[in-house]
């Protein structure tokens, strides 16, 4: 799951903000969990994904297809996170739409749903650390 990645030169959808440049995380959920780690910015998150599905239903229960036109809102509550909290860095196909976000949102409501995603965010940090302290070692 968390493998070195030997190319210091990350591309940049998987940049995980402006401070960090180099890091050992080739799994997009690990880079994910470290653009998540604000509690606003993964309320907001969870309120977007469950207002996404919200507007489904009601597409659904009411054949009323103008509802459609509130999909792009439920982004944009996600988006309002990451800029006025996380500070986070955001890739642009991600931010309209792309599989990988997508499934890495539906595994992140699950994990908060279940109390688990706090110890995610814990366990990358702490591979961070790490990480940045072996190349801290190495430089001197």
């Amino acid at each position: 799951m968390n493998q070195i990645n030997p190319n210091s030169h990350q591309k940049l959808s998987y940049q995980i903000n402006a401070q960090i440049l180099d890091h050992p995380f080739t799994d997009y959920w690990d880079i994910f969990v470290l653009k998540h780690q604000h509690p606003i910015n993964i309320a907001l998150h969870v309120i977007g994904i469950l207002f996404f599905y919200s507007l489904l239903f009601a597409i659904a229960k009411s054949q009323n297809y103008w509802l459609l036109l509130g999909l792009p809102l439920t982004q944009l509550i996600g988006l309002a996170g990451h800029f006025l909290f996380e500070r986070s860095h955001i890739d642009l196909q991600d931010a309209v739409f792309s599989w990988r976000a997508s499934f890495c949102l539906g595994r992140m409501l699950c994990r908060v749903l279940s109390g688990k995603y706090r110890e995610d965010i814990r366990q990358r940090q702490e591979i961070l650390r790490q990480y940045q302290l072996k190349v801290d070692v190495t430089r001197l």
